[in-house]
């Protein structure tokens, strides 16, 4: 990973000054990652600068499950109800923009989904883009989109097998 710490968001974290260019996902971080964290609905990991406690990016996970009507036969592996994960969200700030740095957060949260998965299940990476230009985004990565929907989703087979991570 870069020149960034990625750990779990705390109270401890400033996240006020986060700007990335869509206002519902600096509106979600600033008022709502808290509260789903306290909830334990969803958990958000945030990048910072060492010992430096503004918020330059984030993302968060959430369990979730889909139908197998909702998935190609290949996803839904024979199962009517496949276990997975959704990243909910994903954000840079936007100074850090044009880097690359978007991908290596991606990777990054693959990474700990490939964890999650490997110690309690799951069988998808879910993701529902918020534009356009998310939706190519996942697409360049890989993710599998559903025709006539912005949800994409990928195997976290398929995502441990690219980050090299083999049982």
């Amino acid at each position: 990973m870069s020149d960034y710490s990625c750990v779990a968001l705390s109270p401890d974290h400033e996240v006020g000054a986060f700007r990335c260019g869509k206002p519902s996902l600096d509106s979600w971080l600033h008022g709502q990652a808290s509260r789903a964290q306290a909830a334990g609905t969803a958990r958000t990991y945030v990048w910072t600068q060492v010992d430096r406690p503004e918020v330059l990016a984030y993302y968060s996970i959430a369990p979730t499950q889909v139908t197998r009507a909702e998935v190609t036969r290949s996803l839904a592996g024979g199962y009517t109800i496949i276990p997975g994960y959704l990243l909910a969200r994903l954000a840079l700030d936007e100074h850090l923009h044009g880097q690359g740095l978007g991908s290596e957060l991606l990777v990054n949260a693959l990474e700990r989904i490939v964890e999650a998965a490997r110690s309690s299940g799951g069988r998808l990476i879910v993701v529902d883009a918020i534009d356009d230009d998310a939706h190519a985004f996942y697409r360049r990565h890989d993710f599998l989109p559903i025709t006539g929907s912005m949800r994409l989703y990928l195997k976290v087979a398929t995502a441990a097998a690219a980050l090299g991570d083999h049982p």
